[in-house]
């Protein structure tokens, strides 16, 4: 993703795509307009009257138009008030309309997109972007409609009103309009650029929180706590350098329109002087026509103090519509698997290299049979993860092939693939909500027989005892207050409830003590028959349960079979387990 700087042109490209999308709400935009241009209407009418106070009642010395006067003007203050109501929560109705459906477009994208894709983007600056920049849309439409709507009418009307009352002097001041453009234009580039780096470096400090956050605990164990706080606080005073220059040239932009209107309106109230006292113009005309005048100045300062904001609202927007537009995402549709799902499985010359220059599988060929259960092993960083995340559709190979019942992964249908294999992974993610949420996750619709079935299959009777309320007990968010073992038996029970056909553990149950994983693995053993099964896993006592085991070795197959003909005939093997191998030998015996 970009910083968020504006290309030129894009500015007015994306204030369009804002204004379309909060245009959705046709009725209630309408409605706000229409008591926008109301209250200035009824503004407008309110100055008018007192010119004609001024020039009928006081001259005349009679109550009745006066009376007259007054009803006219609480009839324009009633419809003022009514319409000041009215277009604050049409304003803020279409604007918070607007932020909900941006927030939920960028949420949606996210969650369609290939997560290893968004897994690349640290967590706190998309959390910045879906939330800290869309809030930072929050008076766009107030300010579009507001200014725009009622202080561009307030401005205008105030401007033909003055002309009426001598066009001479209004024809002045509308001389300053070409001037009071120019600065908006070229001050406002000023602004914009000051506030996108500020939008940036607020996305930098929500990343490194949220990562502080997440190793709070490798923070403090390396008494690093000091030093990390000092790395916030310097973001931080970055950010706040970044929205003090910002603040500045916005300022500056608002002191720019002061001192023109300002000195025009000095200028017009010394000619008009003039004007008065030749008697080219009443007193009560001069009067009229300032207080007009005047009428521009605040609407004017508020046009100004818009065009900023509107600056550091497109800078913000630029960066929530890159998330909007995120083109990472998963593909759709494909070819359908077959139903049932056999759960046959094949790998054809399959290679994969995170990076050019670090090869990981290097020409797998494997072939597994519907209901088998094949054990995988390797060293560290030698493939076990990538090729889980192969089968689950997270991955693709760069070269060859992987089929499950004969499609081959990278055209399936990945709802089909999703629903067909499921992955449980070493460090697996609970959702904050109660237990039986949690397992229920992939199948809402199952009883809660099935659920307390899951759970028992997976050895959670005494985890459901102890929590309050059992099933129905709350948990932690990411399940801060349970064990690794009982996360991932958790995450077990939530695979188990969904019946896959194809069950790929990848190190699911390293958290487990040997003695654990046995009874667990015992306990699993008739429903882990009826599928195909791959087993990810670094412990012999666990790969030694299984008639087949896979050892990869350089990113290629070099051994097949028994861990107990394995660790005769296979030299890797025996490698990789050369601290475990004389307990299972002497269990062999």
């Amino acid at each position: 993703m970009s910083d968020g700087i504006l290309a030129p042109g894009a500015g007015r490209r994306l204030l369009l795509r804002i204004a379309r999308d909060a245009a959705v709400e046709r009725s209630r935009f309408a409605g706000a307009a229409v008591a926008l241009a109301t209250m200035a209407g009824a503004q407008l009418l309110l100055t008018w009257l007192v010119k004609e106070w001024l020039e009928g009642p006081l001259t005349g010395g009679s109550l009745l138009p006066v009376r007259a006067l007054l009803l006219e003007a609480a009839g324009a203050t009633l419809l003022l008030a009514a319409a000041v109501v009215l277009s604050r929560y049409l304003a803020a109705s279409v604007n918070q309309r607007l932020l909900e459906r941006l927030r939920d477009r960028a949420a949606r994208r996210v969650l369609a997109s290939r997560a290893l894709a968004v897994r690349g983007r640290p967590a706190g600056e998309l959390l910045s972007r879906v939330f800290s920049d869309a809030s930072s849309l929050s008076g766009f439409v107030e300010t579009l409609l507001k200014r725009l709507v009622g202080d561009g009418l307030d401005a205008l009307g105030s401007i033909a009103v003055a002309f009426l009352v001598e066009w001479r002097l209004a024809l002045g001041a509308v001389v300053l309009a070409p001037l009071f453009g120019l600065l908006l234009d070229r001050l406002g580039r000023v602004v914009r650029r000051k506030g996108t780096v500020a939008q940036r470096e607020l996305g930098e400090l929500h990343a490194v929180f949220s990562e502080q956050l997440s190793g709070l605990t490798t923070i403090q164990g390396y008494d690093a706590a000091g030093r990390e706080a000092d790395r916030f606080a310097t973001t931080n005073a970055t950010y706040r350098r970044s929205v003090l220059a910002a603040e500045l040239w916005s300022a500056t932009v608002l002191a720019s329109i002061f001192l023109v209107t300002g000195l025009g309106f000095l200028g017009a109230i010394g000619w008009g002087s003039r004007l008065a006292l030749a008697n080219e113009l009443t007193p009560a005309g001069l009067l009229a026509f300032c207080l007009f005048a005047a009428r521009t100045v605040e609407p004017l300062r508020r046009l100004a103090d818009v065009h900023a904001t509107l600056q550091r609202t497109l800078a913000a927007a630029a960066r929530v519509y890159e998330v909007i537009d995120f083109g990472f995402l998963e593909r759709q549709g494909g070819t359908p698997l077959p139903r049932p799902v056999p759960g046959r499985l094949a790998l054809e010359g399959v290679r994969f290299r995170h990076e050019p220059s670090r090869p990981l599988l290097e020409g797998v060929d494997l072939r597994v049979e519907p209901g088998e259960t094949v054990a995988v092993v390797a060293a560290s960083g030698g493939g076990k993860s990538t090729l889980a995340a192969m089968l689950a559709g997270f991955l693709s190979p760069d070269e060859g092939r992987l089929a499950l019942d004969g499609v081959d992964l990278r055209e399936a249908d990945l709802r089909d693939l999703r629903r067909a294999v499921r992955l449980v992974e070493q460090e697996p993610f609970l959702f904050r909500g109660t237990l039986a949420d949690n397992v229920l996750f992939g199948r809402p619709e199952a009883s809660r027989r099935e659920v307390v079935g899951a759970l028992g299959l997976c050895g959670l009777e005494s985890l459901v005892a102890a929590i309050p309320g059992g099933i129905d007990g709350s948990l932690l968010e990411a399940g801060r207050n349970l064990s690794g073992g009982q996360k991932q038996r958790i995450a077990l029970a939530r695979a188990v409830l969904t019946d896959p056909p194809v069950l790929v553990l990848d190190e699911a149950t390293s958290a487990l003590d040997g003695e654990t994983e046995g009874r667990l693995l015992d306990d699993l053993g008739p429903w882990l028959a009826r599928r195909t099964v791959i087993v990810m896993a670094h412990r012999l006592s666990t790969v030694a349960r299984y008639p087949r085991v896979i050892v990869l070795v350089d990113g290629r197959v070099a051994g097949d079979g028994p861990a107990s003909r394995l660790l005769e005939s296979c030299l890797p093997f025996r490698a990789l387990f050369a601290d475990q191998v004389e307990p299972v030998a002497n269990r062999a015996t």
